[in-house]
């Protein structure tokens, strides 16, 4: 597991996270704050979802590289997992640097 999967993990046991586009939708509502991740794999259905949750706050959605299944590991659930929100925005932050250096790690090899 890389560095920023990791940081899933972590927000999952410190109950920092969200999962599915409901939950991430009614934490968005209460708090707008955090990063909503988007996994590779999600459909187009569930992209456009996490677009309108973040309208005017574009910069709190993020495309992953990760599928369905590498986030549902990361959190413990056996279950794909196409949107989930870090709700501590150092948490938060922590993984999206995180999975650029480990982007740009990849693509060096």
């Amino acid at each position: 597991m890389d560095k920023a999967l990791g940081y899933l993990g972590l927000a999952a046991r410190a109950g920092k996270l969200r999962v599915g586009a409901e939950d991430c939708r009614k934490e968005l509502l209460q708090r707008r704050t955090g990063r909503l991740l988007a996994a590779a794999d999600a459909a187009a259905n569930t992209l456009e979802q996490a677009r309108e949750m973040c309208r005017g706050r574009e910069e709190m959605l993020l495309h992953t590289r990760y599928t369905k299944m590498d986030m549902a590991r990361a959190i413990g659930r056996g279950t794909p997992v196409a949107l989930v929100l870090i709700c501590d925005e150092g948490l938060a932050k922590a993984f999206a640097a995180a999975a650029e250096t480990d982007r740009e790690q990849e693509e060096r090899v």
